[in-house]
C-alpha cells in the first residue's frame, strides 16, 4: 500500500499483469476517499484528475515511487499528468457546477432577492407615509364612542393608526324623534366636552385652524357634530343653538331615520308620517341655506339617493359624505352606500367621501379591494373628493401600499389623508355669513300627525 503525502485517506492498490503477485496483493485497484465513501458521485468527479492507464495498471500522479505496491517495480511507468485531458475534464466538471448554480438561482435565489428588495421598499414607503402624517392630520370620519369606552385605550389605538382627528356625530336614537332628542343632542355635547376636558391627547377643534395646530401638537383634534337632523327638533333656532355650542357638523338623517323634512335612505314605518318626504322638502331646503349661512357642515351619507341628489344640488357650500363606501363595492350595513350617480356630482358641489374600507358588513376587506374602491372613486369623483374613514391593516400599510401607484404621490395622499376635509371646512367657513338669515318655522301639517312636544302658538 501506498499512501499519498498529505492525504491519509488516499490509498493505491495497483496490479502489474507481468511480476507474480505476492499473496497478500488485492486483485484490483482502488481509489478511496472521504467524500466517494459518503455519497456515491459520477466517475468524473470521484476519479483523481490525470490517471491513466499503462500495461494494466492504474497510474496515480500522486504516485511517487516507481515500485509495484506489491513489491514489484513499474520500470519506468511514472509519467506527467495529460494537461489535455485534465484541462477537458475541469471544464466539464465547472460548466455542471455552474448549471447547477443557474437553476439554484432561478428555483429559489432570484424570488429571495426580489421579496429583500421588495420588502426593502415597502420599508421606503411606510417611512414615506408616516413623515407625511407627521406634516399633516389623517382625519378619520366618524368616531362613535361608547359610555363603557376605555379612553385611554382609544387614544392610544388611535395613535398607533396614526390618526390626527376624528369627526365625532353625537349620537341619539331615532326613537327620540319629536320627543327629547334635542335634549339627549344637548347631553352629548356634554358629555362630549367633559370627556375631553379631562384628557391631555384630546381636543374639541371648531375650526381648520384648531385642527391643524392641534395636530402640531400632537394632540388628537375632535370635530363634533350631531348624528341626525332629529337632533334639532325642526327648528332653525335650535339649529343655530347647536353650533354656538360647538358643533360643526349635522348628518341630516341617520340610519333609518327619515325626518319631517328629509328622508332617509331606509325608513322605520311606524316613525313615518303619512306625507313624508322622499326627498327633501321645502323647509330640509331652508335648514340647508341656513347650516351654509352659521357655516355648519352638511353630512348627507343616510339620505335617500333622491335626497343626496337634492342636497348637492341645493347646498352652497360643499357637503360631506363619512363612514361611506361606493356601492358598486359594498352594500353593508355597517356603512353608507353610495350610487355611482351621487359620487359623480360631488366635483359640481366641491364634496368629499370620506371612504370607510376596513369591512363590508361581517366581511373584512382586504388591502387589494381597498385599494380598487379608492381608485374606483377617484376614477369618478376625482382625488380632491376623497377621505378616510376606516382601513384594513391600519392606515399606515394601506397608503404605502397605495403609493405604489405613481399616481399616488406626495399631494394627492396629502389630499386623500385629510386635505380634502381641512379645504371644506376653510370654504365652509368663508361662506359663512355671506347668505341672508332664515327664520322660517316648520308648516304643522309637516309634523301634526306625530305627538310633537311642542307648545301650541297663539
Amino acid at each position: 500500500m501506498n499512501t499519498v503525502p498529505n492525504h491519509p485517506f488516499i490509498e493505491v492498490h495497483a496490479m502489474h499483469p507481468h511480476h507474480q503477485h505476492q499473496p497478500h496483493c488485492k486483485q484490483q485497484c482502488f481509489v478511496f476517499t472521504e467524500i466517494a465513501e459518503i455519497v456515491e458521485l459520477p466517475p468524473e468527479i470521484t476519479k483523481i484528475g490525470g490517471e491513466k492507464m499503462q500495461n494494466g495498471v492504474v497510474i496515480s500522479p500522486y504516485t511517487t515511487s516507481s515500485k509495484d505496491p506489491c513489491g514489484g517495480s513499474l520500470g519506468g511507468m511514472e509519467s506527467p499528468i495529460d494537461s489535455e485531458t485534465k484541462s477537458s475534464r475541469s471544464k466539464r466538471v465547472l460548466i455542471v457546477l455552474a448549471i447547477m448554480m443557474i437553476c439554484i438561482a432561478m428555483a429559489g435565489g432570484i424570488p429571495l432577492a426580489l421579496q429583500l428588495r421588495q420588502s426593502s421598499l415597502l420599508e421606503a414607503r411606510l417611512g414615506f407615509i408616516r413623515r407625511l402624517l407627521s406634516e399633516a392630520p389623517l382625519i378619520e370620519g366618524s368616531w362613535t364612542p361608547t359610555r363603557e369606552m376605555n379612553y385611554s385605550n382609544s387614544m392610544q389605538e388611535m395613535r398607533q393608526k396614526y390618526v390626527g382627528a376624528v369627526l365625532w356625530p353625537i349620537a341619539v336614537p331615532c326613537g327620540a324623534q319629536y320627543l327629547d332628542a334635542v335634549q339627549l343632542a344637548l347631553e352629548g355635547i356634554d358629555e362630549a366636552k367633559r370627556i375631553t376636558a379631562v384628557t391631555d391627547s384630546m381636543h374639541i377643534v371648531e375650526s381648520a385652524d384648531e385642527m391643524e395646530q392641534t395636530h402640531i401638537r400632537g394632540e388628537v383634534a375632535v370635530l363634533m357634530g350631531l348624528g341626525g337632523g332629529h337632533t334639532l327638533g325642526t327648528s332653525l333656532a335650535v339649529l343655530r343653538s347647536m353650533y354656538l355650542l360647538g358643533a360643526r357638523f349635522v348628518s341630516i338623517t341617520s340610519l333609518e331615520c327619515t325626518i319631517a323634512w328629509a328622508a332617509s335612505t331606509k325608513n322605520m314605518d311606524y316613525l313615518m308620517e303619512t306625507n313624508a318626504t322622499n326627498s327633501i322638502n321645502d323647509f330640509g331646503k331652508t335648514m340647508l341655506f341656513e347650516m351654509n349661512r352659521i357655516g355648519m357642515l352638511v353630512e348627507i351619507s343616510h339620505l335617500s339617493e333622491a335626497g343626496m341628489v337634492a342636497a348637492l344640488k341645493t347646498s352652497k357650500a360643499p357637503v360631506l359624505l363619512i363612514n361611506s363606501a361606493p356601492a358598486t363595492f359594498c352594500n353593508g350595513t355597517n356603512v353608507a352606500s353610495i350610487p355611482d350617480r351621487v359620487l359623480s356630482l360631488l366635483p359640481d358641489n366641491g364634496g368629499v367621501i370620506m371612504l370607510n374600507l376596513e369591512r363590508c358588513g361581517e366581511r373584512l376587506l382586504g388591502v387589494r379591494e381597498a385599494i380598487n374602491a379608492i381608485n374606483f372613486v377617484r376614477k369618478v369623483a376625482g382625488v380632491d373628493h376623497i377621505g378616510l374613514s376606516g382601513a384594513p391593516k391600519g392606515y399606515a400599510f394601506l397608503l404605502a401600499e397605495l403609493a405604489r401607484d405613481r399616481v399616488w404621490g406626495n399631494a394627492a395622499i396629502k389630499k386623500l389623508i385629510g386635505g380634502n376635509v381641512v379645504r371644506i371646512l376653510r370654504e365652509v367657513e368663508t361662506l359663512k355669513n355671506r347668505l341672508p338669515l332664515y327664520e322660517e318655522w316648520i308648516p304643522n301639517e309637516l309634523v301634526e300627525s306625530n305627538s310633537y312636544c311642542r307648545y301650541p302658538e297663539s
